[in-house]
């Protein structure tokens, strides 16, 4: 019964636990969108909220791992690793709903140039609001991928600018780029709850979110602020994180709905969210329960499961009629359909270009050598962020 000390957090190869969250936050977008009225109290839109932190927190850390480990950061190879690991499942995916589509013999409804222009360079969340259509209906879930393949592109050449510096000025430069992102919120997306989804989609607030869990990483990797967070980590200070967590995120939907200011109620989500990421970092029962092999089974299909959800429920729907008609039910078959073939992706296309990719870097990093290599080897997290 004691907190998790620095050392043991650093020597940490792998958080089990957030394969688990991931699971969790796949599982309640589906259910938000095909659960019916019956499951608004769960908040399931929020899921994508959760993806962001995680993201956030993930990526960061593994950068900050890699800096410890060779003394610099590698752009090319963290690119590479983004290439193998977001490409093929995503573009396999849009693929099969594009030709599903036009087996059935509706070419004229996947709007097939229109469509391109915003599908194959990621700019998903630029997608209009009246364009209505296959494969837009049901791969409109993908704007979140045009959120964090921006991130990507420009957060670690930050990190990269940081260089081997003290852990306070990360911080500086992730506050300083939260509150650039923060001030152009009104000319992106808008301050309040009332603004239409399409403006939400395209909102800062996002990279804000984003920059929440990088933050995090940040403060967690050095050991002078882990300091701020380490209380989190004790088995009986967790639970309370993990309650708040659950108390903001069951009402979320009621609180959309009645705030004046949608953007503050979710930096506190996030916020709340970082505090339940370092919750689950020591051994407590919730710990216990999200890093189950079935938790960890969906985890690691998470990714495709998102992306398959809307021609999963299509489909669905299309066979059993009955299924059309939203609630438990059909939120449950839609996860099960979206789940198997998520688990075909995973196992012939995401796992194999993972590895591809990780035998490139590593062929690339026999070629270099380390610069500034610290004095203690740390080893980088092998997730699949």
């Amino acid at each position: 019964m004691r907190t998790l000390t620095h050392a043991e957090f650093m020597e940490m190869r792998r958080f089990p636990a957030l394969d688990g969250l991931r699971a969790f936050a796949a599982v309640i977008v589906v259910v938000f969108h095909f659960g019916g009225a019956e499951w608004k109290w769960l908040s399931g839109w929020v899921g994508v909220y959760l993806f962001f932190v995680l993201s956030g927190f993930l990526i960061t850390t593994l950068l900050l791992r890699e800096q410890d480990l060779k003394g610099r950061i590698s752009l090319k190879n963290f690119y590479i690793r983004r290439v193998f690991r977001i490409m093929p499942p995503y573009f396999v995916i849009f693929a099969f709903i594009m030709a599903f589509f036009y087996l059935r013999g509706d070419f004229f409804t996947i709007r097939y140039p229109e469509t391109l222009k915003y599908y194959l360079p990621f700019m998903n969340e630029f997608l209009p609001a009246g364009m209505a259509g296959a494969p837009n209906d049901y791969f409109s879930g993908s704007w979140t991928l045009g959120i964090e393949q921006k991130f990507y592109l420009v957060w670690p050449a930050l990190m990269v600018v940081a260089g081997v510096a003290a852990a306070r000025r990360r911080v500086y430069i992730a506050v300083g780029a939260m509150a650039v992102l923060v001030a152009l919120i009104p000319l992106t997306g808008g301050w309040y709850t009332n603004y239409s989804m399409s403006a939400l989609y395209t909102s800062s607030v996002h990279y804000v979110v984003l920059l929440v869990g990088a933050l995090l990483a940040i403060v967690m990797n050095s050991k002078r602020l882990y300091a701020f967070v380490q209380p989190l980590t004790h088995p009986l200070i967790a639970p309370l994180a993990m309650i708040a967590f659950a108390v903001l995120h069951v009402n979320m939907e009621t609180l959309w709905h009645s705030t004046s200011n949608a953007v503050v109620l979710l930096l506190g989500y996030a916020v709340l969210t970082a505090m339940l990421i370092v919750s689950l970092m020591n051994r407590n029962p919730v710990t216990w329960v999200l890093s189950t092999g079935p938790a960890r089974f969906v985890g690691d299909r998470s990714y495709s499961l998102y992306l398959f959800q809307g021609i999963a429920g299509f489909m669905v729907a299309g066979l059993l009629p009955r299924f059309a008609v939203y609630g438990t039910l059909t939120a449950l078959v839609v996860t099960l359909v979206s789940l198997l073939l998520a688990d075909i992706v995973f196992r012939w296309v995401e796992h194999p270009a993972i590895e591809l990719g990780r035998r490139i870097i590593a062929r690339r990093s026999t070629k270099t050598t380390p610069v500034n290599p610290p004095k203690k080897e740390v080893p980088p997290i092998p997730v699949n962020a």
